[in-house]
């Protein structure tokens, strides 16, 4: 896990999203060649399918997202608005 010593205390979880943000992005991009092979091989697939197959391919590949830690502002709800 990085360190950011450097950043005012508020900005750590921002940067922390940018940070995944930015290697979900490298992965992406490493997953092009993939993408366009699919594309050759199959043509008569319907894109709707390409598009599962294409995030499919991303979820397997990605690490799992590192959620210790992460602190709920006291006040609001855990998930959704409260209002089920």
């Amino acid at each position: 896990m990085k360190s950011y010593n450097n950043l005012p205390s508020q900005q750590h979880q921002v940067q922390r999203l940018a940070d995944q943000f930015n290697a979900d992005e490298r992965l992406w991009q490493s997953l092009e060649g993939k993408r366009k092979r699919r594309r050759e091989l199959g043509p008569r697939m319907p894109e709707k399918r390409h598009t599962q197959l294409d995030q499919l391919d991303f979820a397997k590949a990605r690490p799992p997202q590192d959620c210790i830690g992460v602190e709920i502002p006291s006040g609001q709800p855990p998930y959704g608005d409260g209002k089920s």
